[in-house]
């Protein structure tokens, strides 16, 4: 990694650990102050963050899509900007980034300790396949991490009704439709996901599908998020059953991106 990017990687970890650290002061103790400081934290970091792409692009020659620290790298700027763009749009909590922020500087930390060093971009990555692929996966795993902190802070409301900390969160129907949309989001774009990585696998391997881990740990998530989506039209799983639904998919979906390592080796390139 190249100096100048190593200074805006780590200055960019503590814009985003000072963003959370403020938010939960403000949360806390009801500070409007908190949550302006943590918002220029997060848009501080969002915007070193996006210098680090840039520069890494610049120097590898190559989209940051490769190896884990460039996927991470990629993945957690899309997620982050998903957070900022629906909350500018006023859809989603500002609280949500209770959830969205640490989430993004583990991811981070993860990938740098994967190893950071910048190697040329093989054959298997050549392709307009890939990009489409990478940039759909990280929407959709942003959508779901939106979704899951919006079903954490629903069953904080519904568990801790008394406290009037909580008293500043959306009602409990807002965080459930806002829990849901996501999701939808979500789920529209792994599906597009997964179809462009079976014509990338088409192109590399000669079949659409190999059952490789990753893969099938992906489409796991995505059939776990379609009987969600069941759950809640045919069986009327709302507002807590939902909510639960919501933080288990993300735990599934955590494995299809960083766990699958743990299962087999894999033929597959992932974060």
């Amino acid at each position: 990694m190249e100096n100048v990017e190593t200074i805006f990687f780590w200055l960019t970890i503590f814009l985003y650990v000072g963003a959370f650290v403020s938010q939960i002061f403000g949360f806390i103790n009801k500070k409007d102050k908190g949550i302006i400081i943590s918002s220029i934290f997060l848009k501080s970091g969002f915007f070193t963050h996006t210098l680090i792409g840039a520069i890494h692009w610049v120097v590898s020659k190559h989209p940051p899509v490769t190896d884990t620290y460039e996927l991470n790298l990629t993945g957690v700027w899309f997620m982050i900007l998903l957070f900022l763009l629906f909350k500018y749009l006023g859809k989603i909590n500002e609280y949500i980034g209770l959830v969205i922020i640490p989430i993004g500087f583990l991811a981070l930390g993860y990938g740098y300790l994967s190893g950071v060093e910048i190697i040329p971009m093989g054959p298997a990555f050549q392709s307009p396949w890939l990009i489409v692929h990478v940039i759909f996966a990280w929407i959709a795993f942003g959508s779901y991490a939106i979704s899951t902190g919006a079903a954490i802070f629903l069953l904080l409301k519904e568990r801790k009704k008394s406290f009037e900390t909580f008293n500043k969160l959306p009602s409990a129907n807002e965080l459930d439709l806002t829990e849901y949309r996501f999701i939808v989001l979500g789920f529209i774009n792994h599906a597009i996901m997964i179809v462009s990585g079976a014509i990338w696998a088409k192109k590399l391997w000669g079949h659409y599908w190999n059952w490789d881990p990753l893969e099938t740990w992906s489409l796991i998530a995505f059939l776990f998020y379609a009987f969600y989506l069941h759950a809640r039209s045919f069986f009327n799983w709302r507002m807590k059953k939902s909510a639960w639904l919501a933080v288990a998919g993300l735990i599934i979906l955590a494995i299809s991106f960083w766990g699958v390592g743990l299962f087999g080796p894999t033929i597959h390139p992932g974060p």
